[in-house]
């Protein structure tokens, strides 16, 4: 709901529909399987005269996104997405096969994706509010900018 959809997601709404700056943002968050630990990143790629609004339109996203939540119909299309992306990827057999081979290890099997996506099903916008507060410190955040910059007049 935050970034994961490619042009629909509040960093997609914000950063490049409607202030034009990145020709693509998102952003993702993933678990590891063995430790009680994650990750959450963002990425842009934008004009370096654009860096300076893009840090700050991203911030103010986020920061309304920890402060309002989501609302019930983002959070249905996010959920309707992510089911759909697992569906569609159990039809590659490369894919089915990679799963498998990573299951064997983890001691998993396709029971556990079916209760996953009973509980993904189950989430309300106030438990994903809830996460986003507990799990995402804007403090935290370490941004990394590789590019031009040092040619590039900045926007106003």
């Amino acid at each position: 709901m935050f970034g994961g959809g490619s042009l629909k997601s509040r960093l997609a709404d914000r950063i490049r529909q409607k202030d034009g700056l990145s020709y693509g943002v998102g952003s993702q968050f993933q678990a590891n399987v063995l430790d009680k630990s994650g990750s959450f990143s963002a990425h842009a790629i934008f004009a370096p005269q654009n860096l300076g609004r893009l840090e700050a339109d991203f911030k103010e996203e986020l920061e309304r996104a920890r402060k309002d939540g989501f609302t019930e119909d983002e959070l249905k299309a996010a959920k309707s997405g992510w089911l759909q992306g697992r569906q569609v990827s159990r039809g590659s057999d490369g894919r089915v096969a990679n799963t498998l081979a990573g299951y064997l290890f983890y001691n998993r099997t396709f029971n556990w994706d079916a209760e996953l996506e009973k509980k993904v099903e189950a989430v309300t916008a106030v438990q994903a509010a809830a996460a986003l507060q507990k799990y995402i410190d804007p403090t935290k955040l370490t941004v990394v900018t590789a590019g031009s910059f040092a040619t590039a007049a900045p926007t106003k």
